[in-house]
């Protein structure tokens, strides 16, 4: 059943310190294995996608990058897919001619945006702006998992950690049941988060985890580059 979950939801599954698996060829995944112990999740279109009133992915973060700056910033034709926030913030301010900026002021000017972009988020979510649906399977999927012994679930994501339960929330997912995550308010180098995932989960259970042991959800190549 979770193979064909997985297979259907076209995530990319890799197991760390492994090569990435093709779920063509792996055959029935065996998730109640050690191997699996932690599942790290991605959330932006592997847990769950935008469909923005504008249309347009990323609306939340140029707006409180807009609101940072005092003038406005545009996405142009960047893609923000598979990258950590602070990797967008300053991707956007260099396409925005802000690149240049003494580093004092640059660090000002990203403080402020990531520190407005959580409210910037929940209001846009609460008028109906910003708006995040739940991909199809998900539900079941993690209720599944849930209910395995041994199989830990958590976040690693490119978002800030204080917007998930926002983003997660107002697609129906709670973000209780994830027992830890590594964030792009962590390291703005998405490979940095699996190393930091692990060393939540030591430090949280008390126990410690091979690289091995634990698995990679997403939908980007930069997920599977992350996990291996």
């Amino acid at each position: 059943k979770l193979p064909l979950l997985l297979a259907a939801l076209g995530v990319v599954l890799s197991v760390v310190a492994s090569e990435p698996i093709n779920m063509s060829e792996a055959g029935p995944v065996a998730l109640d294995t050690p191997k699996t112990r932690l599942i790290l999740w991605d959330i932006d279109d592997t847990l769950i996608k935008s469909a923005h009133a504008s249309g347009s992915p990323g609306g939340p973060l140029l707006q409180a990058v807009t609101q940072a700056a005092g003038r406005p910033i545009e996405k142009g034709s960047m893609s923000f897919s598979g990258k950590t926030d602070p990797q967008v913030v300053r991707e956007l301010l260099s396409a925005n001619g802000l690149g240049d900026l003494a580093p004092a002021a640059m660090a000002d000017l990203e403080a402020r945006a990531f520190a407005a972009l959580p409210a910037v988020m929940a209001a846009g979510v609460a008028n109906g702006t910003f708006c995040y649906v739940q991909l199809p399977g998900i539900a079941e999927l993690l209720k599944e998992l849930g209910q395995r012994e041994g199989v830990v679930q958590g976040l690693l994501t490119g978002n800030l950690e204080a917007c998930c339960p926002v983003k997660l929330g107002a697609a129906g997912i709670d973000h209780g049941i994830f027992v830890l995550g590594a964030y792009g308010s962590d390291a703005a180098d998405r490979n940095s988060l699996v190393p930091i995932a692990i060393a939540k989960y030591e430090g949280l259970l008390g126990q410690p985890i091979k690289p091995c042991e634990v698995v990679v959800i997403g939908d980007t190549p930069m997920d599977a580059m992350c996990a291996t």
